[in-house]
């Protein structure tokens, strides 16, 4: 499980246009089809995780579970995703997993984190590029929604009006040379956090 660093760029839609010509400008290409993916975040009750991001604490965590192009919970096979984030870098752990029904109804063990509960799905369109000795994703279409296996509350996708790149490398070193001459402003930012924001009063 390698290390890796990341760079977060949060645009207004308008600027999407300009960012892709930068992309083209930069000689950067793609190397996947388009996919969406589709992820249901954990977090315990007292909404550890979601708080220890807010903080910037490290090391923190984020429990999901991910899967791609999204039709039901039984035909579409996912992963369980732990991703850490530490002073020095961050990492995540993956691993396949065949039946989802109990973890949604019933929630899952972490250690330091108790029992956690599916709070909410994050669903988004995702590019994927290479930028000079960087990988590229380029989310839009990006929509929260509250998890509810039931469906009882009856609660839609809430759309969010912005598009989200991350660079991502195995070296830093490449990460501050495509820093050097980025001409659109990085921030920290979270669609996990965003979308608890939106439904829970935190």
């Amino acid at each position: 499980m390698a290390f890796r660093f990341e760079e977060k760029i949060k645009l207004n839609l308008k600027k999407k246009f300009l960012f892709k010509e930068w992309l083209n400008s930069q000689k950067s290409y793609k190397i996947y089809p388009d996919r969406e993916v589709y992820s249901i975040y954990f977090d315990n009750n007292s909404f550890q995780t979601y708080l220890e991001s807010v903080e910037g604490i490290v090391p923190r965590k984020k429990f999901r579970l991910r899967t791609y192009n999204f039709k039901n919970l039984i035909s579409n096979k996912f992963n369980i995703e732990i991703k850490e984030s530490l002073s020095f870098g961050r990492k995540k752990n993956s691993k396949k997993i065949e039946k989802i029904e109990n973890l949604l109804l019933h929630g899952i063990f972490f250690k330091n984190y108790g029992i956690c509960y599916p709070k909410i799905i994050v669903k988004y369109l995702r590019e994927y590029y290479v930028l000079s000795n960087n990988r590229l994703t380029l989310d839009s279409n990006i929509a929260f929604k509250k998890f509810d296996f039931y469906n009882k509350s009856n609660i839609s996708f809430k759309s969010f009006n912005s598009i989200v790149a991350e660079i991502k490398s195995d070296s830093i070193n490449n990460i501050n040379e495509v820093n050097k001459d980025l001409p659109f402003e990085k921030t920290r930012f979270s669609k996990y956090c965003f979308g608890i924001e939106s439904f829970f009063n935190l």
